[in-house]
């Protein structure tokens, strides 16, 4: 329930379409903290599990009823960890929860955030938190980990561990209606004491064999596909692979295709597209 009112008092936000609150920089450089776009997706542009999108799909709902939350002195879910592997879609996650919201998407650039100033990166966070309570957005705090590493780790500066605690304080007292999330691969580099700070924790795993499936299908639709291509050949290839890794298989594989003046795709294509996302693996494994 709200720590002050059980119904909580709403904000008034600006709904003059011409007006757009002016991007937060950095003092240091000028670059911009955060990109702001408005993308078009659903939640049927989502292959993952059944229960992922279900998690989801009640956010998105309780979000849309939070007049009748508030009512009752409870508020809608508004701080969600995104974790898992890389590629599983959790980035696509909050791009198709802004399309349901309708409210635009702010992507966090943690790059920028990050400053050589002592005292600079927690001003920049203090920015951006300014930035987004002052109307309704979906906001990815994508690596998380950045800012959000355990602050018994050695190897970090004491100005790392400042900005940890500073971040964690934004969250408790964070009390606008744009919907936070934080996204990492990297969940065990965690501080413990940021786990509770979130309302919902989903976890984006690598597909099973049905996923796969319908990842293949998705992907390889924008081309007539010759009916040798077997599909269930590539799941098995497959194994372990992430969405992102299957996308970029048949993106590859549509390349071939075309260059070679061919409107469908073969098994040759399919074949060669998979030796190539092998080699790569390869390669990143020795780095």
């Amino acid at each position: 329930m709200h720590k002050d009112n059980p119904v909580h008092q709403r904000k008034e936000y600006s709904d003059n379409p011409k007006y757009i609150q002016p991007i937060p920089q950095d003092n240091e450089k000028g670059f911009p903290l955060l990109h702001q776009s408005n993308p078009y997706y659903s939640l049927d542009d989502l292959i993952i599990s059944d229960e992922v999108k279900e998690r989801l799909h009640h956010i998105i709902l309780e979000n849309k009823n939070a007049s009748k939350l508030y009512a009752i002195g409870l508020r809608p879910k508004r701080k969600i960890l995104f974790c898992g592997p890389p590629g599983t879609g959790k980035t696509l996650a909050a791009k198709v929860m802004s399309n349901a919201m309708g409210y635009p998407f702010i992507h966090v650039l943690f790059d920028a955030i990050i400053s050589s100033f002592l005292g600079e990166t927690a001003t920049n966070l203090r920015k951006i938190f300014n930035h987004i309570e002052a109307e309704r957005y979906i906001v990815l705090f994508d690596e998380f980990d950045i800012v959000a590493k355990k602050r018994d780790d050695p190897h970090e500066h004491g100005e790392v561990k400042r900005v940890v605690n500073n971040f964690m304080q934004m969250l408790d007292h964070y009390d606008g209606d744009s919907i936070l999330i934080a996204a990492t691969n990297h969940q065990h580099l965690l501080d413990a004491a940021v786990w509770r700070r979130f309302d919902e924790i989903l976890y984006f795993d690598l597909p099973d064999n049905n996923y796969r499936k319908k990842l293949f299908q998705k992907y390889l639709f924008s081309l007539k596909k010759s009916e040798d291509i077997d599909l269930s050949y590539c799941v098995r290839k497959t194994r372990g692979y992430s969405a992102a890794d299957i996308a970029q298989i048949c993106e590859d594989a549509m390349r071939k295709s075309t260059i070679s003046d061919r409107n469908e795709i073969n098994t040759s294509d399919v074949l060669w597209a998979l030796s190539e996302q092998q080699r790569r693996k390869k390669t990143i494994a020795r780095i």
